[in-house]
């Protein structure tokens, strides 16, 4: 069974240039060496109808996850993540998706992402699900690897707060 998530963030700047940022190909492999990725490669680009997607692509090591999930995907995994951002509406706010999967097993996170204008900046607003589908122990997975990846949104905000205030 799915197991929900959603996480608000205020940013320190207004969408346009939170969008940018989150875009940035520096950006993006600064987010991939601190989430520890032993390999990562990035690409942004944007289709016909005006959608700007980031596909990303880290290698990372297993050791933090339990023991049932580093038996089954070995040393490392390889985690992919789609992120497809729709134009910007009037006010700079835009809505997008993101999908993560590791790659060889059955895990997936399927979130819908926004940014809004907010008195201070923006509010960048995550909710999705996290699916693990190994049957009897999916669930108990999803559990223990919900608060790692939430941990890793997180310093991922704390990215983009650190070179948005730095641009100031």
């Amino acid at each position: 069974m799915p197991t929900p998530f959603s996480e608000l963030s205020p940013l320190p700047g207004p969408p346009a240039a939170v969008f940018a940022l989150l875009t940035d190909p520096a950006f993006l492999g600064e987010r991939a060496q601190r989430s520890g990725a032993v390999e990562h490669e990035e690409e942004v680009g944007t289709e016909e109808d005006g959608t700007s997607v980031v596909r990303s692509s880290r290698t990372v090591s297993t050791a933090g996850l339990p023991r049932v999930a580093a038996g089954y995907l070995g040393t490392t995994a390889v985690v992919e993540q789609v992120e497809r951002w729709a134009p910007a509406a009037a006010d700079g706010s835009r809505d997008g998706t993101l999908e993560l999967t590791v790659r060889g097993a059955p895990v997936r996170l399927e979130a819908r992402t926004q940014l809004r204008p907010a008195a201070d900046g923006c509010e960048h607003r995550l909710t999705g699900t996290l699916t693990v589908q190994v049957p009897l122990f999916g669930g108990g997975v999803e559990q223990a690897a919900l608060p790692g990846l939430l941990d890793l949104v997180r310093s991922e905000v704390q990215l983009a707060r650190e070179r948005l205030t730095a641009g100031d």
